[in-house]
């Protein structure tokens, strides 16, 4: 054996050599960097995930800052709480009535009574008080009746009293079989009226008429009966 060809072994020898740890080192790079990517990959994303969910709850925070804001400065722009509505509808029913009893006023017709027991006389084109009786009817002026009950709240209706307000003295039919006069006292000023009512077939009791007394001739024909 020549030492030129000992010499060139030995150099294949040392360049495989090399070329082996060159690759082993390469192959160890490339680990080190597929774990160095995996772990930024798994742990960084999570820090992102985790940034995201503290800015969504940060917004989410002052979102709910902005909206407890806004209903405290609405409380105290009105603090009983929004009743505009309320108020509105209240007015409107008020104007309605008002209006309603300017009409019937308008409607309603004052003369001069005859000087000894009726001092003014009141007259209007009064509905009927609807009744819930059945045809035929027949007068019935006991206490309770539902023809009483229907004549009082005609009277009412005519004077423009609440029934309440009302003392009802005295009520007579006189024997005419559809008519009756009542005699009622306006507790609240002690005014004295005298209304003739007339039976509307199937409609219920109409006042004709109110006179307004100079006395209280319902009190005396109570007592005098």
């Amino acid at each position: 054996m020549s030492f030129d060809n000992y010499d060139s072994r030995s150099d294949r020898y040392e360049k495989r050599r090399k070329n082996t740890k060159l690759t082993n080192l390469l192959i160890v790079l490339a680990v080190l960097l597929s774990a160095f990517l995996f772990g930024m990959l798994v742990f960084g994303g999570g820090d992102e995930e985790d940034e995201v969910q503290q800015d969504e709850s940060v917004e989410l925070e002052n979102e709910q800052e902005e909206s407890i804001q806004e209903d405290d400065s609405e409380s105290e722009t009105n603090p009983e709480g929004d009743t505009s509505d309320d108020s509105s509808e209240e007015m409107n029913e008020e104007e309605t009535e008002e209006e309603d009893m300017e009409d019937e006023n308008e409607e309603r017709e004052t003369s001069p009574g005859d000087g000894e027991e009726v001092r003014e006389v009141i007259e209007q084109d009064w509905q009927p008080y609807p009744t819930e009786q059945e045809e035929p009817h027949t007068i019935d002026l006991n206490n309770g009746s539902q023809d009483r009950q229907e004549i009082e709240q005609a009277i009412a209706q005519a004077v423009q009293v609440s029934r309440d307000d009302l003392e009802y003295w005295w009520l007579e039919s006189g024997g005419v079989p559809d008519q009756v006069i009542g005699y009622v006292e306006d507790k609240s000023n002690q005014e004295y009226y005298r209304i003739p009512l007339k039976w509307i077939e199937n409609e219920g009791w109409q006042p004709q008429r109110v006179d307004v007394l100079f006395e209280n001739l319902g009190k005396q024909k109570l007592e005098g009966q």
